[in-house]
């Protein structure tokens, strides 16, 4: 597949990850992809590669084009690249405060976006995804959160909510790691669904809607045939159109009774899990490469400056314009 126009560089300046990157597949290798830079900058340079895009990973800064890279390396870039250097800076927000320094940010909640500078593309779904066995039918016998340990509710947590879930003749299943950077690894099995039965997500703040968070929970249970039961945040509500996404929970006895309910009614449980199946091409991994296609290879294309002031960082031209405002 060829590609003309502006040069599209994925910038992560981290020599090692990079090489690990360039030689991982996202669905083989999946622990490589668990954090923020890992996901945004790696695996959808890999995507769009193994897509037949024409992008490149690199550890420097290049000197012109369009780049992407994750907010947290903005100011290393900015303080790295060349004078001349003429780059169309595209940065994935994440869960980080807005990058005023970007020419493009991409959030991952369409709450954040303002469809100009700030666009939403979805948040990768989890690489290496193995569905729910479906010889399981309709069975609620494991519940299980996926996640980073410091997000979930406390709550969840309790020797007591383990109690609760082995009265209803269901296993609690924490699946959790605790987040001690973007360039660890992650001993989980967050990937692997065949015996979950329900997935289970709330957030430790139950008033917040948590704007700047992805849907990752609801794509990855749709994509392996698992019922959500979910916190009352603005990305789900975003995907919501009907009661058969997701069930919408505030309480730690809400989530007992939704369970119990999932347990008991085995006709619910079918019709989430067939709705989830429908929905899950909507999130698919192919659906949120093609939206970074788009981005890159047209949009942003069309966008890019063709007079001679485009040849200089922005900084320096807001200090030149500054200096001619100044002459008499």
């Amino acid at each position: 597949m060829n590609h003309t126009g502006m040069n599209v560089t994925f910038y992560l300046p981290d020599h090692q990850q990079v090489d690990q990157i360039e030689a991982a597949d996202p669905d083989r290798d999946w622990r490589l992809f668990s954090t923020g830079v890992q996901v945004w900058v790696g695996q959808t340079y890999l995507r769009l590669k193994h897509q037949g895009f024409a992008v490149g990973l690199s550890a420097t800064v290049p000197s012109a084009g369009i780049v992407v890279m994750h907010a947290d390396h903005v100011p290393r870039l900015l303080a790295e690249r060349s004078l001349w250097s003429n780059l169309t800076i595209v940065s994935a927000r994440a869960d980080r405060p807005p990058q005023p320094h970007a020419d493009i940010e991409i959030v991952q909640n369409r709450t954040s976006a303002e469809g100009v500078r700030v666009l939403h593309i979805q948040h990768w779904p989890q690489p290496g995804l193995v569905r729910r066995d479906p010889a399981r039918g309709t069975k609620v016998e494991n519940v299980a959160f996926k996640g980073a340990a410091g997000e979930m509710a406390p709550a969840f947590a309790s020797d007591l909510w383990g109690s609760r879930m082995a009265e209803l003749g269901v296993q609690w299943h924490c699946d959790a790691a605790q987040w001690v950077g973007n360039a660890a690894q992650y001993a989980t099995n967050w990937h692997d669904y065949r015996s979950t039965d329900v997935i289970l997500a709330v957030r430790k703040d139950l008033q917040g809607r948590y704007p700047r968070k992805p849907a990752s929970k609801l794509i990855n249970a749709w994509l392996a045939g698992v019922p959500a039961i979910l916190g009352p945040e603005s990305a789900y509500g975003e995907l919501r159109r009907s009661e058969l996404d997701y069930i919408e929970v505030t309480s730690a006895e809400e989530a007992y009774r939704a369970i119990e309910k999932l347990k008991n009614d085995p006709d619910l449980y079918m019709a989430m899990v067939q709705n989830g199946q429908k929905r899950a091409e909507e999130v698919s991994a192919r659906t949120c490469t093609n939206a970074w296609a788009d981005l890159l290879f047209r949009q942003l294309q069309d966008r890019v400056p063709t007079s001679m002031v485009a040849l200089f960082p922005k900084t320096m031209r807001c200090r030149v314009s500054r200096m001619i405002r100044r002459q008499p």
